[in-house]
């Protein structure tokens, strides 16, 4: 968190319901590319078609390179998580019913 002088990015898009993907989950495309970490300096090297379900375990070759990448977990001061907990849902989220609602009464005939 010292990268962050103290600051919590918070993607309002996923309050509530969003989920991560995990890395190495397989997406539903043509050839079953991977969500596969790639370092900076290797993102002109690869295109998604390289990263499939059948490349990705020779790719790791047994280990997960990205394990010792990533930090350690870290603790939230409880002030900070009640102040998340309020921040209300964005605004995408009442788009997307507005949408819904759409679709329905054009289903219904309205």
């Amino acid at each position: 968190m010292e990268d962050r002088a103290g600051r919590v990015f918070v993607d309002s898009t996923r309050s509530g319901q969003g989920t991560v993907v995990a890395a190495y989950s397989p997406r539903i495309r043509p050839g079953l590319p991977v969500y596969f970490p790639v370092p900076w300096d290797r993102l002109g090297d690869v295109r998604p078609a390289d990263l499939t379900v059948t490349t990705a375990p020779g790719l790791l070759g047994g280990d997960d390179p990205w394990a010792a990448a990533l930090p350690g977990p870290q603790a939230l001061p409880a002030d900070l998580v009640a102040q998340g907990h309020s921040i209300p849902v964005a605004r995408v989220q009442a788009m997307h019913e507005g949408k819904r609602r759409k679709r329905a009464a054009e289903a219904a005939g309205e």
